[in-house]
């Protein structure tokens, strides 16, 4: 599990105005949960909050400025569609006593076998895996070995056994499978061999076709001499 630290400013102000004003100033706006507590409106520093995201931590000390520091993940993030920057954040305190759900990145490990010697294609369908455990017991991401899958090979939720930890995700979901090499790739792979015999039956079959060309130009000059 890893932890970081980052300061907030408590807001009287809310709404779309006020939010696009914090925004064109650098800020974000955003709103921190507590169960049985009123959500507490704040901004913070655009800057330092992507620096805090791009660590992915599991468990965050969040300061309000003038006042506490409380343990939060990280609920929900907006993210704007073309600068891909965080627009609006809620944080959700917790009792580190108490069990969270939290969602955690899946990291694969390894390279495939069936990628490596086969020529087949790794697809990851699942990159996060929601599971419920103590904040002090979240990890930083979920590993999962690959190197023993061959083609048509895949793993599934059910397939991970982790420590403290309940996975609330499907276990039916595939998280990898490795898929046979495509057709295309397939078909440059043939043979030269083969490939050289196709030239030869396009010779053959033009050399035909302007054999029965001639020939029916002769015959129209022969008819037209009859008469």
């Amino acid at each position: 599990m890893s932890q970081s630290f980052i300061e907030v400013q408590p807001r009287a102000e809310t709404g779309k105005q006020v939010a696009k004003r914090l925004r064109r100033s650098g800020m974000v706006p955003g709103i921190y949960y507590y169960h049985g507590q009123r959500p507490v409106p704040f901004s913070v520093n655009g800057k330092e909050l992507r620096n805090l995201l791009a660590h992915k931590s599991s468990l965050i000390d969040v300061n309000f400025k003038g006042g506490e520091t409380s343990k939060c993940v990280v609920r929900e993030v907006q993210w704007d569609p073309l600068s891909s920057a965080p627009v609006h954040i809620d944080f959700m305190g917790i009792n580190i006593a108490e069990k969270v759900r939290v969602e955690v990145p899946i990291h694969l490990v390894g390279t495939a076998v069936g990628v490596k010697t086969g020529g087949g294609m790794l697809q990851q369908l699942l990159r996060e895996l929601e599971i419920e455990c103590l904040p002090l017991d979240i990890p930083e991401a979920i590993s999962v070995e690959v190197s023993s899958l061959e083609i048509h090979h895949s793993v599934h939720v059910r397939d991970l056994k982790l420590d403290k930890i309940e996975i609330l995700t499907d276990t039916e979901q595939v998280i990898v499978s490795i898929l046979p090499p495509r057709l295309e790739e397939t078909a440059a792979a043939a043979a030269p061999g083969e490939e050289s015999k196709e030239p030869e039956v396009i010779t053959q079959k033009k050399k035909d076709e302007e054999g029965a060309e001639e020939g029916g130009k002769e015959g129209g000059k022969k008819e037209s001499g009859k008469k």
